[in-house]
């Protein structure tokens, strides 16, 4: 038994070198040559680094915006729970500057809802006319004391 557990283990030890010799010379041709330039790479290298900034700029953005989020909300959540208060606040505010809230009107009773009278009732009495206003006389031109000013007028 001894002597075929020594052949196995042989053959494989064989098979594990050839295969090793075999794979290293056919892979150690020579390199193909780089086919970029070095310009290239340092324009490569300097959008990195720009990129990388403005990562950096974003994520400061971005932990600034979370912070003011989390500081709207709740200060949201702590108006949700007074409103009575705010609107008598509300209320405040629009009586010192002047403004009230409208009624709501319902759309039906508005005058543009209402269809328009086609004609007007007969009556006896003529329609009167309104009263002419006297015509406006032109404005006048302000007198000035310089008769060069005038001229040129």
């Amino acid at each position: 038994m001894r002597t075929g557990r020594r052949v196995r283990l042989t053959g494989a030890a064989c098979a594990l070198i050839s295969t090793s010799l075999l794979g290293a010379g056919l892979g150690c041709s020579t390199a193909p040559t780089c086919k970029v330039s070095p310009v290239e790479l340092e324009e490569l290298r300097e959008d990195i680094t720009v990129l990388q900034k403005d990562l950096k700029t974003a994520k400061d953005r971005e932990a600034q915006l979370t912070a003011d989020l989390a500081a709207k909300r709740a200060d949201l959540e702590s108006k949700k729970a007074r409103p009575a208060e705010l609107r008598a606040q509300l209320d405040l505010v629009k009586k010192g500057a002047g403004k009230t809230e409208k009624p709501k009107v319902p759309a039906a009773k508005t005058p543009a809802a209402k269809a328009p009278a086609t004609k007007a009732p007969a009556t006896k009495e003529p329609a009167k006319e309104p009263a002419k206003e006297p015509a406006k006389e032109p404005a006048k031109e302000p007198a000035t004391k310089d008769p060069a000013k005038k001229e040129s007028s």
